[in-house]
């Protein structure tokens, strides 16, 4: 494998980690069972359980942590989210709630196990200097089953790379909303608390494809490190079969 073939391998596991986590993340079942846990907001469970492991933080540290969202309201659902049952307490909820999902829509894909097991390795060997979810989420302990298990080895790799994302996009000088702006567009900067009117970020889109360039750099470098070629080619395509799956298995 080449060093652009590990590059490939590093995004294509990377994007397909993101979109299965986001479809347990944003699905109105996974919102409802918050509200049933009693978080009356289910946006604000979703905001005290994912950074709950960053402790009983302030709303303005967890929204510089967060760093794409609009802070004030980042901060406001975080105060609303931990005034339920603690941090502590709503990063365990969460971490229930991924398990749960895995077991119901993850059952039965193939090669979850080794999802797991090769994840492990690039989890293990990742530094988390200047990741604190990451570094967070890798200290929760992980279900023993394995759809559930792998749904939370992806959830740890979603955290690792929009760490590292993070880091490159702050470093370049690009604006959050700008960097929605960017990539997804007006709609995505609406669903991160910004209001308009939205600067389109045009003069900065080639430092915006540089920051890209970094983050699949860095997290190729990591995958190195803990994969040889051929176990990160296997990831990279277990991953894409497993969000496939799990598409095929969600309700809509």
């Amino acid at each position: 494998m080449s060093e652009t073939d590990l590059l490939d391998a590093a995004a294509a596991a990377g994007t397909a980690m993101e979109q299965a986590v986001a479809v347990f993340m944003l699905h109105p079942e996974t919102f409802g069972e918050s509200v049933a846990a009693g978080y009356e907001n289910p946006l604000a469970g979703y905001v005290a359980g994912r950074g709950g492991v960053l402790g009983e933080a302030t709303g303005a540290t967890v929204s510089a942590v967060f760093a794409v969202f609009e802070p004030n309201g980042l901060a406001a659902m975080w105060e609303q989210g931990v005034a339920v049952r603690g941090a502590a307490g709503a990063a365990q909820q969460y971490w229930a709630q991924a398990a749960d999902f895995g077991r119901k829509y993850l059952a039965g894909a193939e090669g979850l196990d080794r999802i797991a097991a090769l994840g492990e390795k690039v989890i293990t060997a990742a530094p988390p200097a200047g990741l604190p979810l990451f570094a967070g989420w890798r200290a929760m302990p992980l279900a023993d089953d394995a759809p559930a298990r792998a749904l939370q080895v992806m959830f740890v790799l979603r955290e690792l790379r929009a760490g590292v994302h993070f880091n490159a996009l702050t470093n370049s000088g690009i604006a959050p909303i700008e960097a929605h702006m960017l990539n997804k567009g007006p709609q995505y900067a609406a669903m991160f608390g910004w209001p308009e009117p939205y600067p389109d970020g045009a003069s900065k889109k080639d430092r915006y494809a540089e920051v890209e360039q970094l983050t699949n750099r860095r997290m190729a470098e990591i995958f190195a490190a803990a994969l040889d070629p051929a176990e990160a080619a296997e990831l990279a395509r277990l991953s894409a079969e497993a969000l496939a799956s799990l598409k095929a298995n969600v309700p809509g």
